[in-house]
């Protein structure tokens, strides 16, 4: 039984940044097939976007730290010198304590509104600032003038935990996409549009725009976001061509790790290293680099700072998480995890309604760049005057 996200072909496109405007997206819900419970908030179209149901206000307010001395501010912002950052922590509904971390420049007034950056699948936020200054996007942004809000998903690096649980839990690892569209997100987000009391502009990468999606499908948080760009956005994924994506689609990593009772993921652990070992079995290069294991050929990495990323990279999700990502790979479905024709009734509401589709129509301009990989994006020298530039313009667009 199917659960239905937005219906939208987009495959893994590591070549292409997508730029939408956010102002009235035009959601509808066409005639379709009404046999499959949706995952859609509604089950008629609304002339308008609904509010966002995020239940903020039942949440603890978030807290400034200020004694965290390996938190990314202190690690890669503020140690550049020109650089204000403050860390928070934002609780989820259902207790995971998220680090999100506001930056902006020392010279340049941040008149031009908030943006807000969410990472992908086994990278935390530390991604838009690992560079040289001149190079990552979230100073390239603070020193165009803009307000710089970073979030880190539950269990990476950059976040606090949870309330109860502790790693060593199973139900610590117990969630997937589902979770960071339905409570990382909103909580996150939230917290970043009533702390600032306007819209924000939103920039998604790889998975952190398939969180959006996601999100936006189900009626979240439109009402606080004004512009959205995708940077190597996925929605559907059976296209995708790095080693891991062929391991779990094609080898089933994820259920032999379902079956060993292993609940997270890392390469830097034993049972990530064993995995990484069957998946790279006949590929040299894949064994060598975590780089193209998870994202690929790339053209324009500066491989001198190989030792920073690896100290940073690659950061754990959950096995759940994998195991959602190769269900709509190897049904070509983007879907809420599929707990069996049984467990889809129990967990999901029945009601029949159309599946939901997002009608974009000329929201939406999509560039192409064929050269770039997928961690090209972020993490590129020459992302800085091939991609950024055009970034910046749109936000700055009326």
């Amino acid at each position: 039984m199917e659960q239905g996200f937005l219906r939208r072909r987009s495959g893994d496109v590591g070549g292409v940044f997508l730029i939408v405007l956010m102002c009235g997206w035009p959601f509808h819900l066409p005639s379709g097939d009404a046999s499959r419970p949706s995952s859609a908030a509604a089950a008629a179209a609304a002339p308008q976007p609904p509010p966002p149901s995020t239940n903020i206000s039942l949440l603890p307010p978030p807290q400034v730290v200020t004694n965290r001395s390996d938190g990314l501010c202190v690690s890669l912002i503020t140690s550049q010198g020109d650089y204000n950052c403050t860390e928070y922590m934002v609780q989820t509904n259902d207790g995971f304590l998220l680090g999100v971390q506001r930056m902006s420049s020392n010279n340049v007034e941040p008149t031009k509104g908030a943006v807000f950056l969410m990472h992908g699948l086994l990278v935390g936020g530390d991604v838009w600032v690992i560079n040289e200054p001149s190079e990552g996007l979230g100073f390239v942004l603070a020193d165009a003038g803009y307000d710089v809000w970073i979030g880190n998903t539950r269990t990476t690096r950059f976040s606090f935990g949870h309330v109860s649980l502790q790693r060593n839990d199973h139900a610590f690892w117990d969630w997937c996409l589902d979770e960071m569209a339905e409570q990382d997100l909103p909580a996150m987000l939230g917290m970043v549009f009533e702390t600032v009391g306007e819209k924000v502009q939103y920039i998604g990468y790889s998975q952190g725009s398939q969180q959006a999606f996601a999100a936006f499908s189900e009626g979240h948080l439109l009402s606080m976001v004004d512009k959205v760009v995708m940077l190597a956005p996925i929605a559907y994924v059976d296209h995708g061509s790095a080693p891991v994506e062929i391991g779990l689609f094609d080898l089933h990593i994820d259920q032999i790790l379902q079956l060993a009772n292993v609940h997270e993921f890392s390469t830097k652990t034993h049972s990530g290293t064993q995995m990484v070992e069957l998946i790279c079995k006949n590929n040299d290069k894949c064994f060598q680099s975590w780089i193209f294991l998870f994202a690929g050929n790339n053209c324009c990495l500066n491989m001198t700072k190989r030792s920073l990323l690896d100290k940073y990279e690659t950061q754990a999700t959950s096995v759940k998480n994998l195991m959602h990502l190769a269900q709509q790979g190897r049904s070509s479905t983007f879907a809420k995890f599929d707990y069996g024709l049984f467990g889809n009734l129990r967990r999901y509401d029945p009601t029949d309604v159309a599946r939901l589709v997002a009608n974009l129509g000329g929201a939406v301009n999509m560039h192409t760049h064929p050269s770039f990989g997928h961690l090209d994006f972020i993490l590129a020298d020459s992302a800085n005057t091939q991609i950024y530039p055009q970034i910046l313009s749109f936000l700055e667009a009326l």
